[in-house]
This record gives structure tokens, sequence and C-alpha cells, in this order.
């Protein structure tokens, strides 16, 4: 399974930044069908998080 990670920062403070792992999506099946997803994902996620911006977006495997 492949999961999406967000790395965002605060917009208040841009050299602040972690990594996010959406909680609201379930995991991929492959990497194609998380890149074809990932951007608007992040825009859903930067949407309820207004104090934050994705700086970036990846695919990678679930971490168990």
């Amino acid at each position: 399974m492949i999961e999406l990670l967000f790395v965002v920062c605060l917009v208040s403070s841009p050299d602040r930044c972690t990594i996010e792992r959406p909680s609201f999506q379930e995991p991929f099946a492959n990497v194609m069908a998380c890149s074809r997803n990932g951007m608007f994902r992040a825009a859903e996620w930067a949407e309820q998080h207004p104090k934050y911006t994705v700086r970036r977006w990846k695919c990678e495997p679930r971490q168990v």
C-alpha cells in the first residue's frame, strides 16, 4: 500500500516545516493512484488547515 505525505510549513513562519500523513485518506493501491490524487488531496488539506501551506507532497510505501 502507498500513502500520501505532505511537507507543510507555517504561513507565519515558513522555515518551520513538518511532515504530515493525512488521516482522512485510505492508503492507495499503487503509486500511480497516489500521484493522480496527490495535488487534489494537498489542496483539500490546505483548505482545512489555513495556518499552513503545503510545500510539497509525495507518495511512498505505507509504514506499518
